[in-house]
């Protein structure tokens, strides 16, 4: 393709003014569309408990434009922290990720866990592999090392990377005060258990427990998306389509009465890059159907409610879908009146 034809060697080398030729000019046009064609990557496919893929083939390559990680304060903008080349990589065919393959993430596999899913190049390759990299949340903070939190905001957790693996790396924060700011790892601990830190230079950050961060790889790299490894560490499948991923099974957000706004943490349903969530509302043994989200705690943003039909369905006597925006930090509130039998369930989210 034509963006990795540019720039012509003979463009180089040599002083003054240079010849640029018909078929220079054609490479220069479909260089322009391909951008418009680059600007979204690949989709990722699920395989199987452990595996991920991107598919492709001679006729339908992958393409990748190797611009770093989604933005976290604008939407379609992306942050390389100066560790990205910005150029441009095809494949031919499928590669893989496998998370029980130790090459193929940083650290050691862990349940409950979201992982961004890398593309990675050398600087002079024109194909690239993948790579998963835990995404993280700060528990807290002393002389800029941050030790880690689970997903799920319960305990402190190590990730078993090799001491220092993560130097000359970039932290980019997706929630909190610190939100869109990038620093420089310094060092990281080999801690597997509950005492993972990761030491950053720089400024200091405002942390709280909770936020959100990712790991920006010292490499050409490029976020291609999100997967959960849930709690029995296999893979929940998924379905992947342009900024949009759909579980194939539905996961629980929430069970039972809810008396009043509840500030619900999305840490185990959908990941910090999300910013629409879908699914649905269900109620069960004739209870009327209740569901109210609200945006701030007080007022309703949406509201879903409906009697109970006559029988059940799939196990379920009424539910209805929804759609709504995330919380900065990956939160929501919900009401549902403190009514029983209630039920929030999560079908995937949008990015």
């Amino acid at each position: 393709m034509s963006l990795i034809d540019l720039p012509q060697t003979k463009w180089s080398s040599g002083t003054g003014r240079q010849v640029i030729l018909k078929g220079d000019f054609a490479k220069i046009e479909q260089a322009l569309l391909e951008g418009f064609e680059l600007s979204r990557g690949p989709g990722l496919e699920y395989v199987d408990s452990a595996t991920i893929r991107v598919n492709a083939t001679a006729d339908c390559k992958a393409r990748v434009m190797f611009c770093g990680f989604p933005a976290p304060l604008d939407r379609g903008h992306w942050v390389d922290g100066g560790l990205s080349d910005g150029r441009y990589r095809e494949n031919a065919g499928p590669v893989s990720l496998n998370l029980a393959t130790p090459a193929h993430l940083w650290g050691t596999e862990k349940p409950d866990q979201w992982y961004a899913v890398y593309a990675l190049a050398g600087p002079y390759d024109a194909i690239f592999s993948l790579k998963a990299m835990p995404v993280m949340r700060a528990a807290s903070q002393d002389s800029q090392a941050i030790t880690l939190r689970n997903n799920a905001n319960t305990g402190n957790i190590g990730y078993g990377f090799s001491a220092d693996e993560l130097a000359e790396a970039g932290v980019l924060f997706l929630s909190g005060a610190s939100r869109g700011l990038v620093r420089v790892v310094a060092g990281n601990n080999d801690d597997n258990g509950t005492g993972g830190t990761i030491t950053y230079g720089g400024a200091a950050l405002t942390l709280a427990q909770g936020d959100w961060f990712v790991v920006l790889p010292a490499a050409n790299f490029r976020h291609l998306g999100m997967a959960f490894n849930d709690a029995s560490g296999n893979l929940a499948p998924f379905y992947q389509a342009g900024g949009g991923t759909t579980y194939q099974s539905p996961r629980q957000l929430c069970a039972g009465a809810l008396d009043g706004y509840t500030l619900m943490d999305l840490g185990l349903v959908a990941p910090p890059t999300a910013n629409l969530l879908e699914g649905y509302a269900a109620a069960a043994a004739g209870y009327d159907l209740k569901l109210a989200v609200s945006y701030d705690g007080s007022t309703p943003a949406l509201v879903i409610h409906g009697s109970a039909p006559a029988g059940d369905f799939q196990g379920i006597r009424g539910a209805m879908p929804f759609t709504c925006r995330v919380l900065e930090g990956g939160r929501v509130y919900l009401n549902n009146d403190n009514t029983a039998n209630q039920a929030v369930k999560v079908t995937g989210w949008r990015e």
